[in-house]
């Protein structure tokens, strides 16, 4: 069992704290002094069983409030616990419980000293105890109950014993010490009485007499008996006559059901008709189950069947549309449904046929755009061309030429100017130069902007043969891998059957097509195939019914209208079974009610000892049922017995006054035989007699009852010995000698266990014989092996919680402690409280596994190994 979830809203310093998903192993609370760490460990310590009111808790706020979620056996319990109340728990479907029903109903000190633990349970048993009433209760808790009163034992033993001796002795011998007074006065007073009958004459004439009387009135009271067994058989039969006569008529039907009328085997069955009956009777008793199984299952059959045919109809609908589908899909196929079988859509990847059909598509695009975007180069160069071609102009360099050639002639006739004295000549030098510079003006720019666009004609015309050549290229590269599609794509259309090879656009939507008639169909023979498992099954549960009325035919013999040559179309024989499973239904309620019928005659007769009795009388044959109706046979009707019943009741008072009379005679003998008693020694020999006998029986059970103690006394002790010295101290041994590293070796009770104290062991051999010998680190050791033990014993385990209780154990201690408190943890949920950074890092080392909480003035937080060390180490 382990605590899950708790809510602490008033107690002590904490208000309103959460610890939410708590490990169900080892849980390690660290908080600095006056955190909140004892307050904690009262807080689980009074949890399951109510807070105390006497001070030793700490005040609440305003009032105490706690709730606890726990797990115990894979069920889920939650406890309340306001103010001083009892704690209140239920469980997931809030049925309550008492909190101590989930902790293994310990008593509130076992659960208190064993599973919450702090420095006070770890001192010495005088220190923490009241009185020494409770050291001993608290050494009984560490020891398991009733250890500390064994050392009553001895004493007990001997005392009873001794008290034994007193009363017989050693071995209980009659003529032997307080025995011996009762056995003389027996054998004086046997003697006195045989002489005094000897002495009595008459005694013994009476005595005779008395005898005689004796014998008359046993032999009237014989009549009584036969007499009496008759009235008690004729009153049963009065009182069961009429179901005597049921039970009659109803084996007259189980006859007509079980005979065929007017066949010769009618006087066989007559004669052995009750060996019929009974064999129909134990047919029907070994069918029964099946016989009220069948009955009850043929509506649901008859609903399976009109299912089965419906569904059937359904599917023949179903197929039909289908067909009809595939056909209007491709009408040349003549039988659809194999045609679609043929096609192999396993062959076909849709995700492949799409990527195909938009490649090809993409393809077509592109071809066309490819087609478009030459076409319109191949236009353009040739409008390049014809550009080119009526492109006509003189070349820049010409012009050029032709300029300087001028400003030559110019300069020229200007040095010769210089020459020939001739006025006109500049003039004409100028003019030159003019036209030089109007040629040069007006030509050569208009022949250069004409050379530019002839030199840009023919670059565009070759960038534009490039491109027609890089696109023809890819035109023919395109077409190429078109027709790589195509191929796949013609191969899609085979499988598909489509007969249409250059016409792509409809593939996917008839792939589509027959996959979805596929996947019906598919699902269509599923359907057929799961309805005929249907019929199957029916047909199974028919074949049981069929067997069943085989059967009663072979062994009832009733005419059946099933056609038994034949079980193989039991499904279309369905009423006729079910007609027949009806005929043996009704037998079996008749057989029924007759074995009810026979039962219930049969559990009256055998219902009281008398009945018994009287039918014994009759037949000494203990089968009392066939007894009584045998019996009952011999009368004719209901009258007859009631007039037999009214003559024995007659014959019955006489004997009874007959009787009475003999008793009067018997008790007047009597009286007279005890008035000659009385007047001599006989009487007196008699009262001694029963007097010593009485005496000598009451001290034969004392001495057996002492003697019985003593040895009980002496087992018992012996067997809780070793218990303790086996089942508990062993273990503790082992846990003590891991805590101190074989330091101590062996834990054991001491010899005078009046002491309440333990006997340790060293290595070495040292004894010490009292734990008060024993350092404050040892003996608190010692007291925490022992508590551990007594919890590893306790089924279910129980949470414990350790309150800095291993303060005083040194680093090698401590280290071995944490080790075996880890180990503890694998079954128990363990919360530690300290506030040592050494226990929670020799911990961390040992456990990966542990849960780590900081606590800082009633405060819980949720931390880790590092963190929680930092905190603690400041």
């Amino acid at each position: 069992m382990h605590y899950k979830n708790i809510y602490i809203r008033d107690f002590g310093i904490f208000n309103n704290q959460n610890l939410n998903n708590i490990s169900k192993n080892l849980v390690v609370i660290g908080g600095k002094n006056r955190a909140g760490k004892s307050t904690f460990l009262k807080l689980l310590r009074y949890l399951p069983y109510g807070l105390p009111q006497d001070n030793s808790i700490p005040p609440a706020k305003n009032k105490y409030y706690i709730e606890a979620e726990l797990v115990n056996k894979n069920k889920n319990y939650k406890l309340f616990l306001d103010g001083f109340a009892a704690p209140k728990v239920i469980d997931e479907a809030q049925q309550p419980y008492s909190a101590p029903e989930i902790f293994n109903n310990l008593d509130q000190l076992s659960y208190q000293q064993l599973f919450s633990i702090g420095l006070e349970e770890l001192q010495q048993l005088t220190k923490i105890a009241k009185g020494k009433r409770e050291k001993k209760r608290l050494f009984s808790i560490l020891l398991g109950a009733g250890m500390s009163e064994l050392v009553k034992v001895p004493e007990l033993a001997d005392k009873y014993l001794n008290k034994a001796k007193s009363i017989g002795g050693v071995l209980g011998d009659p003529s032997v010490a307080s025995f011996k007074p009762y056995f003389n006065e027996i054998k004086d007073a046997e003697g006195m009485r045989d002489q005094a009958l000897l002495e009595i004459e008459e005694f013994n004439r009476k005595r005779d007499k008395l005898k005689e009387n004796k014998e008359k009135l046993s032999e009237v009271k014989t009549k009584i008996d036969d007499h009496k067994n008759k009235y008690i058989l004729l009153d049963l039969l009065k009182n069961n006559y009429r179901t005597v006569e049921k039970i009659e008529k109803l084996k007259l039907e189980i006859k007509k059901s079980i005979i065929n009328k007017g066949t010769a085997e009618s006087k066989l069955i007559n004669k052995n008709l009750e060996n019929k009956i009974k064999n129909s009777l134990n047919f029907i008793k070994s069918h029964i189950q099946k016989i009220e199984s069948y009955q009850q299952k043929k509506s649901i059959l008859q609903e399976k069947a009109e299912n089965y045919q419906a569904k059937k109809d359904k599917l023949n609908n179903d197929y039909q549309t289908l067909i009809l589908e595939l056909e209007d899909l491709d009408c040349s196929w003549e039988q659809p449904l194999k045609e679609l079988e043929k096609v192999k859509l396993d062959l076909i990847t849709e995700q492949k046929l799409n990527s195909e059909l938009k490649k090809f598509d993409q393809l077509k695009s592109e071809i066309k755009k490819l087609k478009e975007d030459i076409k319109k180069l191949e236009l353009t160069v040739k409008e390049n061309k014809e550009e080119l071609a009526n492109l006509n102009f003189i070349s820049p360099s010409a012009v050029k030429n032709k300029s300087y050639l001028l400003l030559i002639l110019s300069f020229l006739v200007l040095v010769s100017s210089f020459f020939i004295n001739y006025s006109q000549i500049n003039y004409f030098v100028l003019i030159l130069s003019l036209l030089s510079y109007i040629y040069y003006s007006s030509n050569y720019k208009n022949s250069k902007l004409k050379k530019e666009k002839e030199d840009e004609l023919k670059n565009d015309i070759q960038i534009k043969n490039k491109e027609l050549k890089n696109l023809t290229s890819e035109l023919d590269k395109k077409n190429s891998d078109l027709e790589k599609i195509k191929i796949n794509l013609d191969k899609y259309n085979q499988i598909l059957g489509i007969t249409d090879n250059d016409n792509f656009s409809f593939l996917d939507t008839y792939y589509r097509e027959i996959r979805e008639k596929k996947r019906r169909y598919k699902n269509l023979k599923k359907e057929e195939k799961e309805n005929q498992k249907q019929k199957n099954k029916l047909e199974s549960e028919l074949k049981n019914i069929y067997n069943l009325i085989k059967k009663a035919d072979k062994n009832l013999k009733i005419n059946f209208s099933t056609n038994f040559n034949n079980n193989q179309k039991l499904f279309g024989e369905m009423k006729s079974l079910f007609n027949d499973l009806n005929l043996i239904n009704e037998l079996k309620e008749i057989a029924v009610d007759y074995q009810n019928k026979k039962t219930q005659l049969n559990y009256t007769l055998k219902a009281s000892e008398k009945n018994k009795k009287a039918l014994a009388f009759k037949n000494e044959n203990t089968d009392y049922y066939w007894t009584f109706i045998n019996y009952a046979k011999g009368f004719s009707s209901l009258e007859a017995v009631e007039e037999e019943k009214n003559l024995i009741a007659e014959n019955l008072n006489s004997l009874k006054n007959k009787k009475e009379n003999l008793e009067e005679k018997i008790t007047t003998l009597k009286n007279k035989i005890n008035e000659l008693s009385s007047s001599t020694k006989i009487e007196k020999a008699q009262h001694k007699i029963n007097q010593a006998q009485n005496n000598l029986e009451k001290k034969a059970q004392r001495y057996a009852v002492n003697k019985s103690v003593n040895f009980i006394l002496k087992k018992l002790r012996s067997r809780m010995i070793e218990k303790a010295e086996q089942k508990l101290l062993k273990p503790a041994s082992k846990i003590l000698a891991e805590i101190t590293s074989n330091h101590y070796k062996n834990l054991q009770t001491t010899v005078e266990l009046e002491k309440s104290d333990f006997k340790t062991i060293r290595a070495d051999g040292k004894q010490f014989n009292s734990v008060q010998q024993l350092s404050r680190g040892s003996l608190e050791q010692l007291f925490l092996a022992v508590r551990i033990s007594r919890i590893k014993e306790i089924e279910p385990p129980l949470p414990l919680v350790l309150d800095d209780s291993l303060v005083n154990f040194d680093n090698n201690h401590l280290y071995n402690t944490a080790k075996i408190i880890s180990n503890l943890a694998d079954k128990h949920q363990i919360f530690i409280l300290t506030c040592h950074p050494d226990l929670v890092s020799y911990i961390s080392s040992i456990s990966d596994s542990a849960q780590y909480w900081k606590l800082e003035e009633g405060k819980f937080e949720l931390s880790n190994q590092k963190k929680l060390l930092d905190h603690l180490s400041l």
